[in-house]
């Protein structure tokens, strides 16, 4: 790993970013200059091949910022069409009330996932992308869990409030939820820890968002359906329990 390191100074006078990509044999040699591509490419190729003799150039790419902008083109809308597929499914299974919490808190996990990118500097690319779908299918998945709790305890509890009856179903959910996403976290902890350069963002990615998504399902849906369906999910129980505050009021 020293020696590629020696020639960055022999590059047009600009950096080399070389990094490990895959086994310790293996390395990506990054290098940024948008006036002089062809020979920039040619010249790292010779001063590699002088510094380490019988190396073997496997690929060689140019990202351009014309393929920048497609990436993030494609991937927003990727994750548009995902959210609003996911939007389509809760408004035919749910009540709109489950509908807004799910896509509200959905948005929020990916933005704040987009965030942790920004915050670690970690690539952005196609495996990045693959990640927030990923991510969008498994947090939907978890708070389809918790909602359905909630309808079936509607239909079970027809007079029992709604906040009591949100915090049973959670409680009913929760070890099945925290099982789930530990599952999974162990799973692809091997990804970010030994999965070298190409999959460790994925694999960060991944626990980020599992972490997010099963504490929003918990704290966010949830409070949002309350605030949302309070008066009109159990609009009998309301109308009942007036009449007994005003009489205890008296």
């Amino acid at each position: 790993m020293t020696q590629p390191a020696e020639i960055t100074q022999f590059i047009f006078g600009q950096p080399l970013r070389v990094q490990e990509f895959g086994s310790p044999e293996d390395v990506l040699v990054r290098f940024a200059n948008t006036a002089n591509l062809q020979d920039a490419q040619r010249m790292i190729a010779s001063r590699v091949a002088e510094a380490l003799p019988g190396v073997q150039i496997r690929r060689t790419e140019v990202v351009g910022a014309r393929v920048s902008g497609e990436l993030f083109r494609n991937g927003l809308l990727a994750t548009g069409l995902a959210l609003l597929a996911v939007l389509v499914y809760i408004w035919f299974r749910f009540e709109w009330q489950f509908g807004v919490g799910c896509v509200a808190t959905l948005i929020l996990d990916i933005t704040k996932t987009v965030g942790f990118f920004a915050v670690t500097q970690i690539e952005f690319d196609l495996n990045s992308v693959a990640a927030l779908l990923t991510l969008i299918g498994y947090s939907v998945t978890d708070k389809v869990v918790v909602y359905d709790r909630i309808r079936e305890n509607l239909r079970k509890f027809r007079t029992m409030p709604l906040r009591p009856l949100i915090d049973l179903s959670i409680n009913q959910t929760l070890g099945r939820t925290v099982a789930t996403s530990l599952t999974v976290v162990l799973s692809i902890l091997p990804l970010a820890l030994i999965g070298g350069e190409v999959m460790r963002g994925f694999g960060l990615a991944i626990i980020f968002g599992i972490v997010i998504g099963t504490s929003s399902s918990i704290f966010i849906a949830s409070p949002i359906l309350l605030f949302l369906g309070e008066k009109r999910l159990r609009p009998a129980v309301t109308r009942v329990s007036q009449p007994s505050g005003s009489a205890a009021a008296q």
